[in-house]
């Protein structure tokens, strides 16, 4: 199979599993794909790997900073979001991508925070405290993601950091490193550059990291939030 194949097959793969998903503004999920339903039914994080978060502690973490955490999967599939618990309507953000067919690497194809529903979220809930952490309800969303990915037997995350603006660049990648995700390489317009561009849809520095690791780091900055 050559890299045009490989590519135009990765594409498929990513159509098939996020057009089941309705992009911003996106629809409540209902209560029937509960975040614990998709999640805890087939893994017990909390025994057996206690530097990991289990997603009742995220949820319950979420819940005390004015967050409510919903995920929902189908086929491949998979989408996190996030919502002021007063307000389902006010979409804080989301994250969706798909288990590529490897079985190893969770893809994450689309990543958006809405600046405006944030605000929206601060003037009108109280308990919303902006996430919990310094690195927002972004890390919330993705921290439930990287559950299903490490349960359903994925070892790393992927994800592009797209370059739209080139100010706006600087500070995802930074944002991202900050987190806890390493670069790749920068996936620009030159020949060589085709099949990550027909994979991603546009230029922007692929990113990546063990998901173990940053399920660790992130569950090290969770409870160090709620000692403060």
């Amino acid at each position: 199979m050559n890299w045009i194949t490989s590519a135009i097959f990765l594409i498929c793969i990513c159509i098939s599993a996020v057009s089941a998903f309705t992009r911003p503004p996106l629809p409540p999920i209902s209560s029937s794909s509960s975040i614990t339903a998709a999640i805890t039914t087939k893994s017990h994080l909390s025994s057996t790997t206690s530097s990991i978060a289990d997603i009742e502690e995220i949820t319950t973490f979420a819940k005390n900073n004015g967050v409510e955490l919903q995920f929902t999967t189908k086929g491949p599939g998979y989408r996190g979001v996030a919502i002021p618990p007063n307000n389902p309507d006010n979409i804080l953000g989301y994250i969706e991508g798909f288990i590529r067919p490897s079985g190893k690497i969770l893809h994450a194809d689309k990543m958006e925070i809405f600046k405006i529903a944030l605000n929206s979220a601060r003037r009108n809930e109280d308990t919303f405290s902006g996430g919990g952490t310094f690195l927002g309800p972004g890390l919330l969303i993705a921290y439930v993601c990287l559950l299903h990915g490490k349960e359903s037997g994925c070892v790393d995350v992927e994800f592009l950091a797209i370059d739209d603006a080139e100010l706006q660049h600087k500070r995802l990648v930074r944002y991202y490193k900050t987190a806890g995700f390493s670069e790749v390489r920068y996936v620009g317009e030159e020949l060589k550059d085709i099949p990550d561009r027909l994979v991603w849809g546009g230029c922007g520095t692929l990113m990546t990291e063990k998901i173990d690791l940053i399920l660790e780091k992130w569950t090290r900055i969770i409870r160090g939030a709620k000692l403060e």
